[in-house]
């Protein structure tokens, strides 16, 4: 429900000093008022009334035509070039624009180099190249643009230059360097109200994007009071919509809906174009409230005469809304229309995440970038060696002048004495400056602990030392430290990384070497370790670096897994070591992480077969050996079937079957799931389209499935193009997909639910803290795993009262349950007799494969299914 609104365009109110304006005009004085009047009236419209100003532009640019002197003449016409190109972005012509500024760039370049006209254009240039999504180029003209405003000492641009790169970072989605590049901005130059108004609005915009809605509402107040100083009704119905929004996610209903009403009037009255946005944010706001029918009549009006096909950015947020009340509503065809739109807008605002390439800009514009460290450092290296070398020109100009008679024997050794120190200084600076190059090339920037190069170095002196002494290395992978990223921001990751650092510092052995390879990964070397000692270090890094972190005000915690491997015959260097000890690192990820584990000579093995099943599924899709086995699910006390669970099989030419058990986690691996998913999904929506309306198809989701772009638009493809209905569609998750949750888990499930498709928590009790589980998504059924079901049949009393307490607690939150893994008639009357809702096993029915094309055909009376399912269910009645 965010509403993601406009950033101001920027623009320098101040012309190029362009000599003497009397003599430049001396022939008309007229129409040199006239000329510098359009300007001034330009500039002055520009924010207010972009199409005001094009007018006084472009009549500026008319009256410079009759300037006789060609140069003069020349950039009178670029200074109404800008000004147009400037108005013709902000009226949405940006093709017409770039071809004016570079017209204009054309004749500056030539006639006035590094101006501050020539900033300008430039600066201009790059804000159209935004808006057409050439974000690499704007980037060039920017940053030429920022050094010829720093050459000039013109304050106020650059800080307008850093308020652009800061909304570049808004729509990279990277809010918290936004937010620097604004805070530079204001550093710059902060005296001035134009300015100030276009940074509380965009630090508004961040603020609401990381859900700091108060602080967001703040600076959204502090914009609406420099916008009504300015008198400018666009502006203030602008941030007004802002503001309405930032109240709304709030909870502040009343507040929002007064803002908004406000912002219309001022819209209505003089900002007509800015209605449809102000009209959204009510329906938002009516939505919240429960007002259906209200929120309805509110949607129609926002998108009122609008192609939802071809709709733009600032439409994204009332296409999800419109989304939640046409589904709510009952109209599933037009909130199908909204969701692609969405997922089109989507994919649109990644791809230009993308293509912003924050690095180039850290680079170039963040000190602490260790690119820049170094380069800083190189430039220092040379300065010295110059003058070393200058210094030792001298000593040989200065000793030719003595041996010619011109200075004693005294001055000579007095200049020789000198020259000598001045020489030793030099060497001893560039000395100081190689030493601190080296240590920035083998050291990481923000922990300070040796890289990934330095780590190799250690290692192969370490094993090159003669006589062999025994040495371990350890490749160290934080758990769910992307969460911290996701939720906290970059400075939490940040100081937690270099908490990292700290701790392994304390828990490692005297002697040993700690290391950050990049990102969450780290790696320590020790040696001279007995193998029993050795894994209790590994159990102590473990149990340190999952202690909770404070940082940025708030709590942290991860985990590690650790993969261990020793130098010993067949593991004599670096690669054969590191490769040891990365197949370990898989093997603890994968048994649960949080472990550590030693390397043995069978995990070679397991990682050519993982390779060349990896390769056989990659066959497998396009020669069709996967196919689909359905399992019923049974109503526990009609003994009737409501629903099958899809399940995947794969019949290989050589190996037979092989259990998803093996192979789905090499898929997850190798980026193959999704594919494999698709596939499932469109197939299965395709065989239970021709089943009784009343039964259900259940289809199994992994983590990386919910964590992958295009989900939502592969369900939505899939039930428009079989027709099945979204409640008759039920998606099966784990707690897996909470260990790895990433930024837009929450939103994929919800969007899910809000189709109207079902989901279900599998397996549950199996993994970890399950209960808070319950409230991070809408689940309609939990499902028993078969574990607890065997044992509780087996006169197992924790599994009974587990049994107990899930279908309690799913009763209570308005869930049902199914009991897996039923195999006998004691367990099936065991799960009923407990309350379960439903029932699946080999008791009512093994999964089967469709035979034909029509099948699985379902009887409508009880449950006897010709394909997949036989009769089943008559043996538990």
């Amino acid at each position: 429900m965010k509403f993601k609104a406009f950033t101001i365009a920027l623009l320098g109110t101040t012309l190029l000093a362009m000599g003497p304006t009397g003599a430049a005009f001396a022939e008309t004085a007229g129409r040199a008022r006239s000329f510098d009047s359009e300007v001034a009236s330009a500039k002055a419209a520009m924010m207010g009334d972009p199409e005001a100003a094009l007018a006084h532009a472009r009549a500026a640019t008319e009256l410079s035509n009759g300037i006789s002197h060609h140069s003069e003449r020349a950039i009178a016409v670029a200074t109404g070039e800008w000004l147009q190109s400037e108005a013709l972005m902000r009226v949405n012509k940006p093709a017409e624009g770039r071809k004016l500024a570079d017209q204009g760039l054309a004749t500056v370049t030539r006639l006035a180099p590094r101006t501050k006209l020539n900033g300008d254009l430039l600066k201009a240039r790059a804000a159209i190249e935004v808006l057409m999504g050439s974000v690499q180029p704007a980037l060039t003209d920017f940053l030429s643009a920022y050094d010829i405003y720093r050459s000039l000492g013109d304050t106020r641009s650059q800080a307008i230059v850093l308020q652009n790169l800061g909304s570049l970072y808004l729509d990279a989605r990277d809010y918290e360097r936004s937010l620097r590049y604004y805070q530079q901005a204001n550093e710059v130059h902060s005296a001035d109200p134009v300015l100030a108004l276009t940074a509380h609005n965009n630090r508004g915009n961040a603020f609401k994007e990381l859900g700091r809605y108060k602080d967001a509402e703040a600076e959204f107040q502090l914009a609406l009071t420099a916008a009504k100083a300015s008198e400018s009704d666009l502006l203030q119905a602008r941030i007004l919509s802002n503001l309405a929004s930032a109240q709304m996610l709030e909870g502040k209903l009343d507040q929002a809906e007064s803002t908004a009403r406000l912002g219309l009037r001022i819209s209505q009255r003089a900002a007509v174009g800015w209605e449809p946005y102000l009209w959204g944010v009510r329906a938002q706001i009516a939505l919240a409230r429960g007002d259906l029918g209200g929120a309805r009549a509110l949607i129609e009006k926002t998108f009122a005469g609008v192609e939802l096909e071809h709709s733009t950015a600032p439409y994204r947020d009332f296409h999800d809304t419109a989304r939640q009340i046409y589904i709510r509503a009952g109209d599933a065809p037009l909130a199908f229309r909204h969701l692609a739109a969405l997922k089109r807008l989507d994919d649109e605002a990644r791809e230009v995440a993308a293509t912003t390439s924050s690095a180039l800009m850290a680079a170039r514009f963040d000190a602490a970038n260790q690119e820049t460290r170094i380069a800083k450092l190189k430039a220092e290296r040379l300065t010295r060696e110059a003058d070393l070398a200058a210094s030792r020109q001298r000593v040989q100009q200065l000793t030719m002048i003595g041996s010619i008679g011109l200075l004693t024997a005294l001055t000579i050794f007095t200049i020789g004495f000198f020259a000598y120190r001045a020489i030793r200084r030099s060497r001893n600076r560039v000395a100081e400056a190689n030493v601190k190059l080296n240590h920035a090339a083998r050291h990481d920037a923000l922990t300070g602990l040796p890289n990934r190069r330095f780590i190799r170095e250690l290692l192969h002196d370490a094993l090159s030392v003669q006589p062999k002494r025994s040495c371990a290395l350890m490749l160290i992978d934080l758990d769910r430290f992307k969460s911290v990223n996701d939720t906290l921001g970059h400075e939490a990751g940040d100081a937690l990384l270099l908490e990292v650092g700290n701790r392994l510092h304390e828990v490692l052995p005297e002697g040993a070497f700690a290391g950050r390879l990049g990102g969450d990964e780290f790696a320590a070397i020790v040696q001279d370790v007995e193998p029993a000692k050795l894994e209790e270090i590994a159990g102590s890094v473990v149990e340190a670096l999952s202690a909770p972190y404070p940082v940025v005000g708030a709590t942290a915690t991860i985990g590690a897994s650790i993969g261990i491997a020793t130098a010993e015959s067949e593991a004599t260097t670096v690669d054969l070591l590191t490769r040891n000890a990365d197949l370990a690192l898989y093997c603890s990820k994968h048994q649960g992480r949080g472990k550590y584990t030693h390397f043995v000579p069978a995990m070679l093995d397991e990682a050519d077969e993982r390779r060349r099943m990896e390769a056989d599924l990659r066959v497998a899709l396009t020669e069709k050996q996967f196919s689909i086995a359905y399992q019923p699910i049974v109503d526990a006390e009609r003994n009737e079937v409501v629903a099958f669970e899809a399940l995947l099989r794969w019949n290989h030419p050589t190996r037979g079957e092989v259990s998803p058990e093996r192979f789905i986690p090499v898929a997850e691996d190798a980026g193959l799931i999704r594919g494999i998913g698709e596939w499932v999904l469109r197939t299965a929506c395709a065989e239970a389209a021709r089943w009784p309306e009343h039964v259900k198809l259940a289809v199994n989701l992994s983590a990386l499935q919910v964590e992958a772009d295009g989900l939502l638009a592969n369900v939505l493809s899939a039930l428009a193009h079989t027709g099945l209905a979204p409640e008759r569609l039920e998606f099966e998750v784990t707690e897996s997909v909470y260990l790895r949750e990433g930024p837009a888990t929450g939103k994929t499930l919800e969007a899910l639910k809000s189709l109207g498709v079902g989901l279900a928590l599998d397996d549950f009790g199996t993994g970890y803290s399950s209960l808070g589980y319950l409230q991070r998504a809408e689940f309609s059924k939990i499902k028993i795993d078969r574990s607890f079901v065997k044992a509780a049949a087996n006169g197992c009393q924790e599994s009974l009262a587990i049994i107990q307490a899930i279908i309690s607690m799913a009763k209570g939150l308005g869930m049902t349950t199914t009991a897996e893994g039923v195999e006998t008639e004691a367990e099936r009357k065991l799960v009923r007799d407990l309350g379960c809702t439903l029932i699946q096993g080999f008791l009512v029915g093994r999964p089967e494969r469709a035979e034909h094309s029509d099948s699985p055909a379902v009887a409508e009376e009880a449950v006897e299914l010709k394909v997949p399912v036989r009769r089943r269910t008559s043996r538990a009645a």
